[in-house]
């Protein structure tokens, strides 16, 4: 069960990341200017992307309260670190972004911290 919630709480938290940063393609760059921030916010919560980020955010934590609930933290934290690979693997092919050679070896490190911290 502990790897159920620990994989819901992985995934809603990809998911989310991934609708927030689709959301921003559609709403174009955060204003810098105090008169034009209210208004793209007023935007950014009425797309469909943001609002699914955010309810996916909120899944994400409800799944990682069980989670917690059921293992220690020190056991369960780890793997969150899961989500931070499955964004920066699924980032070129969503949004065709370059990934430069030093975060697929941070990758490769989180991955190894994961195997060992899963031990």
């Amino acid at each position: 069960m502990v790897y159920f919630l620990i994989g819901g709480t992985i995934f809603f938290t990809v998911i989310g990341q991934l609708l927030l940063k689709r959301a921003t393609l559609e709403l174009g760059l955060a204003p810098t200017q105090a008169a034009e921030i209210a208004a793209y916010l007023v935007r950014a919560f009425l797309n469909w992307q943001v609002l699914g980020g955010l309810a996916s955010a909120v899944l994400a934590a409800a799944l990682w309260l069980g989670a917690v609930s059921r293992s220690n933290i020190s056991f369960a934290y780890p793997f969150m670190g899961l989500a931070i690979v499955l964004v920066l693997t699924l980032s070129p092919f969503l949004f065709g972004e370059q990934i430069p050679w030093n975060r697929w070896l941070g990758v490769l490190i989180v991955c190894v911290g994961i195997w060992v911290a899963a031990q």
